[in-house]
């Protein structure tokens, strides 16, 4: 078979600037925003131009900034970054943008054409009703069609221009556009720091495009908007508030002035509540208020359950501790409790103990987790149905809202156990805790040396912090645990210690199931991880890569990044894969949900494959791990990522029967014990670490990234 030609490559590959005329527009997404079109530039150069291009048509001249880049199936294309339009340039360029408005088409573009002449647009933004109603076959009922496509198309390329004169890059401007509509341009103009309720635009976006229209920068809406701005950033980091220096701090780096009185203004209008020296979102204040009062009335409320038969087995296949029995006693005995501990300790025998007790005293039980890996994993171990917390309690996509609440509680309920609870963030606690039935007890179970939850707070430490809630802490590893080193290299990383690698030669049933493996080099280890991925550990545990095999990374970029690692171990495991258009997955390709769509049940975290491209449909149908196949349209797949290397952080919550670590020198910034206990903790029957000299010494020196600012403990305890 010949080989395909290398293509040519542009004339200056470095260029970062590009002018060109629009020849085809080759493919759109369905939804909008990404586009492929075909260009000539001033030198007769054919070129190909991707990126936010959905408004422009055949004929246009536009003056783009970007990047050169060179596509492995697509050869040379210049990716956009921004892109003014200098207008249609050609009679053909306008019956092509005419053509485009509904009901007038090719031959009512050629009548505008020629009654207008080349002034044509101009004469139809001037009364649009009365041009295109004198379009023959626009009669009464279509005129209305015809102005709203025309007016929909006109506020569109208005609005890009807009934005891209005053530098917002066009990502952000297809975002502004479907938020915003029609009204965007003069939304934006009287109030530009609107832009930063769009999900994925900045402050930084809507600062530049307000001092782009002369927002003066001492201005009071410009200081509110970044101290607003910059204390959810510290949500975004895990605090539910701020002392009032730090947010002092914070605010004044971020807009490059003073704000101190413009905190005491915020502060007086009720903007932010100040609990003594700690400032809050009001929003978050109440939330964390709300929270503290569920979690204060269950831990002292009267129990409900009556259980006949309550007393710790002496036999079986499971008979339990006493401190694991301390568990049932302490769900019985209050309406609110928590168990924790680390690997080996018996966590989930303890939880299985307590299903089977309440299933032979006839009493409704049902388990939940944060993930739906989670909950799969606890319904596998407890031998009970389980489910995410969102679908337990009844999320509607259409309202933003949980069917369960105070006023409509989880019904027929006697005891909630809730798994991984030390996923649980501060507003997913709070909805949870909220829909407590007045009948209903609940157990929280989780390891409180795990990661920190994604999103502000951390429930699960709190509320044993606070002395206020019944805790089980298990701290006994067991003789059969004992023996998997994986269990041992846990304990002994969430210690500090470093992980032993070898077996007791005197424990014939020891098992080396955790392997540290020593490279000098940042590409010596990625050879080494690759090779373990894709060979070495399928073929010696006789595995599926990539299904079986989880490799976690520390942080996204970077030589031993999720991102490097992501490209590597598909160009081995998936190198012929068709690619889907316009999207940057191959069909075969193994990716991870990055945000929760509750309308498919697709949640953050949730790993699946892409196996079928139905072109003529333009939609992919993705086959989840946990059995399901969804429907996705290509336009859809904007949350989805590549997954033969995820980071540790979305790896909370689910296990793998392999997991491979890099462990780097440079990911210093991330490496703590908590990330390195998380990560280990995610294998079931092997784990290597791939190290540096020193780098695992510094990550067991370092036992968190950042303490997190929460009132939580405070608040359950005192009242």
């Amino acid at each position: 078979m010949a080989e395909r030609p290398e293509p040519d490559p542009p004339a200056d590959p470095s260029a970062r600037t590009l002018r060109a005329e629009v020849v085809a527009v080759r493919w759109q997404a369905p939804e909008g925003g990404f586009a492929v079109v075909g260009a000539l530039t001033d030198a007769g150069e054919e070129v190909t131009l991707t990126g936010t291009l959905d408004h422009v048509h055949e004929g246009e001249v536009l003056e783009a900034d970007g990047a050169w880049r060179r596509h492995a199936k697509h050869g040379w294309r210049f990716e956009v970054a921004g892109a003014r339009s200098l207008g249609p340039v050609s009679d053909a360029a306008l019956l092509n943008l005419l053509a485009g408005v509904r009901h007038v088409g090719p031959s009512g573009a050629a009548w505008l054409l020629e009654r207008h002449g080349t002034g044509v647009l101009e004469a139809v933004d001037a009364d649009p009703r009365a041009r295109l109603r004198e379009v023959p076959g626009i009669g009464p009922s279509r005129i209305g069609p015809a102005v709203r496509s025309w007016e929909k198309l006109r506020g569109r390329r208005a609005l890009r221009l807009f934005l891209a004169e005053h530098g917002v890059p066009a990502p952000a401007a297809a975002r502004l556009e479907r938020a915003f509509g029609p009204e965007a341009i003069g939304l934006l103009r009287e109030h530009p720091f609107r832009a930063t309720e769009v999900d994925g635009i900045g402050f930084a976006t809507a600062d530049a495009l307000a001092q782009a229209l002369g927002t003066d920068p001492a201005a009071p809406e410009r200081l509110e908007a970044g101290i607003l701005h910059a204390l959810e950033e510290a949500g975004q980091d895990g605090n539910c508030l701020l002392p009032r220096d730090e947010l002092e701090r914070r605010a004044a780096a971020l807009l490059g002035a003073p704000v101190g009185a413009e905190i005491e203004t915020l502060t007086a209008r009720g903007r932010l509540v100040a609990d003594g020296d700690l400032l809050a979102d009001p929003a978050m204040d109440a939330l964390e208020r709300r929270l503290a009062r569920s979690a204060r009335e269950l831990a002292g409320g009267e129990p409900v359950l009556r259980l006949e038969h309550a007393e710790r087995p002496a036999g079986g296949a499971f008979v339990p501790t006493a401190e694991q029995w301390a568990v049932v006693d302490a769900v019985r005995r209050g309406r609110l409790a928590i168990l924790t501990g680390g690997p080996g300790t018996g966590k989930t025998a303890t939880m299985r103990a307590l299903v089977d007790l309440l299933k032979a005293e006839r009493r409704s039980v049902r388990l939940c987790a944060p993930t739906g890996k989670a909950a799969r994993r606890l319904s596998e171990s407890t031998g009970a149905p389980a489910t995410t917390i969102h679908r337990l309690l009844g999320w509607l996509p259409e309202e933003g809202a949980f069917e369960h609440g105070p006023d409509d509680p989880i019904p027929a309920t006697d005891v909630l156990v809730v798994d991984e609870a030390s996923m649980l963030s501060a507003p997913l606690a709070d909805a949870l805790l909220g829909a407590i039935g007045p009948r209903t007890h609940v157990l929280l179970v989780g390891d409180v040396d795990q990661l920190a939850p994604v999103g502000p707070g951390r429930v699960l430490e709190d509320l044993i912090d606070s002395g206020a809630v019944p805790t089980v802490r298990l701290t006994e590893v067991f003789r059969q645990a004992a023996r998997s080193l994986i269990v041992r290299a846990a304990h002994a990383i969430d210690a500090g210690s470093p992980p032993p690698t070898e077996v007791d030669p005197a424990d014939p049933e020891a098992i080396r199931d955790f392997f540290v493996i020593t490279r000098g080099e940042a590409q010596a280890m990625f050879d080494e991880i690759v090779g373990l991925a894709t060979e070495r550990l399928p073929r010696h545990y006789d595995l599926e890569p990539p299904a079986d095999v989880l490799v976690l990374a520390p942080m996204h970029k970077g030589p031993l990044g999720v991102d490097a690692l992501n490209a590597a171990l598909r160009a081995r495991l998936n190198p012929d894969g068709a690619a889907i258009p316009g999207t940057p997955f191959r069909v075969g390709d193994r990716v991870i949900q990055t945000r929760n769509d509750h309308e498919r049940d697709l949640m953050n975290g949730e790993l699946g494959v892409l196996v079928h491209h139905d072109r003529e449909r333009d939609r992919v149908s993705f086959a989840g791990d946990d059995g399901r196949r969804l429907g996705l349209g290509t336009d859809e797949l904007g949350t989805l990522r590549l997954a033969y290397a995820i980071s540790v952080h979305k790896a909370q919550g689910s296990q793998a029967p392999a997991v491979i670590v890099p462990v780097f020198r440079g990911h210093h910034v991330m490496l703590t014990r908590n990330l390195l206990y998380t990560a280990v903790t995610r294998a079931e029957r092997v784990c290597v670490l791939v190290t540096q000299p020193g780098a695992l010494e510094t990550a067991l020196r370092a036992k968190e990234t950042r303490a997190r600012c929460t009132r939580l403990a405070r608040l359950v305890r005192e009242g």
